[in-house]
């Protein structure tokens, strides 16, 4: 039986690793001589394909939007100034009815202004009556005026004989005496006469001056009576009512209100920078004229528009939202016979609203994805890439107008690339789409 001694085994597994470390030695060492250099491989540079656009100075209208509610243009709270029982009301007196202009809305029982006008028509009567008399007691005074001045004149003439005649002692004293007496009570005559000559204007004046007052009266009772029925004083729809037939009526109280049909207004919030940048564009000769403004407004989120008319610019600026306020009419359709087509814009529904108008000369526009805080990415003649800071005068309509760094030909890139370094080759690709779609908007899209 053969015994395996400790030693010989150490030995052993020394001659393996002797062994392994020299075949790893002779594997590397073939790898080393055996090594093949490395491949040169010739660097092709990669073109980055882009969109692009062909710039070019486009005719543009000019455009600023606000926000702003539809209300009639005009509105009529019936509110009554008479008093008195309700003896009349029209059928159609409902809310949301429409009347054409004149229709007699309300009555309120006219009874007691048509006595009290009947009661002034008979002190007018009464007035003139008083006045005829005392013109003609005038007349008949003037009349015995003249014969009483007559008689005067000869006693007058008298009393001068008979103080000549008592002088020379021809008539006694007492014949003078009674000359004197009868020439007094006549000057007294005459004088009375003529007193009451003097009274008769003043008598006239105080009745002009009570017929006057019954005039006032009566023109007073003439407007109550007007005032007892109400008739549309513009075609409307009726919004509110708060009066019932028989029902008795107080001065002040409140009937029904209605909204003309005709007219709607629209007051815009325009922010105050784009207002002025459209008044700035504007054509004026000397005072600004907004007529040259064309509008029109459109249901939010709906494509319903309606024509509209700026009338004015309200004075003042919102502190909060820093808007103007213009005003603006709609003319609303004639009838209902096709509210589809032709809707009326109903009172209370939030709209926008655009000015607009042509610029006088084209402009150079390019698309606001363009920009890249304040640069354009440019294909230059070798389609490499190019970066140049611009100028942009305003924002419109995801349009950016330029005011200066582009020229008219020039090949915009319309990707944002990333990273951005001069000199990249491109592969620009023009897009005809965003150019055509570029030149509509500038024109006013749809309008």
């Amino acid at each position: 039986m053969t015994t395996t001694t400790p030693a010989k085994t150490k030995l052993k597994r020394i001659l393996i690793i002797v062994l392994s470390l020299a075949m790893g030695i002779a594997i590397v060492v073939s790898f080393v001589k055996n090594k093949q250099p490395p491949e040169r491989i010739p660097y092709v540079e990669v073109e980055r394909a882009v969109r692009v656009i062909e710039t070019a100075e486009l005719p543009l209208v000019i455009e600023a939007t606000g926000f702003g509610s539809a209300t009639p243009d005009q509105k009529w709270d019936a509110v009554s100034n008479v008093k008195g029982h309700v003896i009349f009301r029209h059928d159609d007196l409902e809310s949301g009815e429409l009347l054409p202009k004149g229709t007699l809305m309300l009555a309120i029982d006219p009874g007691v202004y048509a006595l009290a006008l009947a009661e002034s028509d008979a002190e007018i009567a009464s007035v003139d009556a008083e006045v005829a008399q005392l013109m003609q007691e005038a007349a008949n005074a003037a009349l015995l005026l003249e014969l009483e001045n007559q008689r005067l004149a000869l006693a007058e003439a008298d009393l001068t004989r008979t103080r000549t005649l008592l002088a020379s002692g021809a008539v006694p004293q007492a014949s003078f005496d009674t000359q004197l007496r009868a020439t007094l009570q006549q000057r007294q005559a005459v004088q009375t006469l003529e007193n009451q000559a003097s009274i008769i204007p003043i008598q006239l004046s105080r009745l002009q001056a009570q017929k006057d007052r019954t005039l006032t009266k009566r023109a007073q009772v003439e407007s109550d009576l007007a005032d007892t029925k109400f008739y549309a004083p513009f075609d409307l729809r009726v919004s509110d009512v708060q009066v019932d037939l028989y029902q008795y009526i107080n001065p002040g109280q409140m009937l029904f209100s209605a909204d003309s049909t005709d007219t709607a207004e629209v007051v815009l919030q325009v922010p105050m920078q784009n207002l002025r940048r459209v008044l700035r564009e504007l054509p004026s000769e000397g005072d600004l004229d907004i007529e040259r403004l064309d509008a029109y407004v459109q249901l939010v989120g709906e494509e319903q528009t309606w024509d509209a008319e700026v009338v004015r610019i309200a004075n003042g600026i919102d502190p909060a939202t820093r808007t103007v306020r213009v005003v603006l009419n709609i003319q609303q359709p004639d009838s209902m016979a096709d509210p589809v087509k032709n809707p009326p814009l109903p009172k209370g529904m939030y709209v926008e609203g655009t000015l607009h108008f042509t610029a006088t000369e084209p402009r150079m526009i390019i698309p606001q994805e363009a920009i890249h805080e304040g640069w354009v990415y440019l294909v230059d003649p070798d389609d490499r890439l190019e970066r140049r800071e611009i100028e942009v005068d305003y924002y419109q309509g995801g349009m950016a107008i330029i005011m200066s760094g582009l020229e008219a030909g020039e090949t915009v890139i319309l990707d944002d690339i990333v990273p951005a370094i001069t000199g990249t080759l491109l592969d620009p690709k023009r897009d005809l789409t965003t150019e055509q779609t570029l030149k509509i908007t500038a024109a006013g899209g749809a309008l």
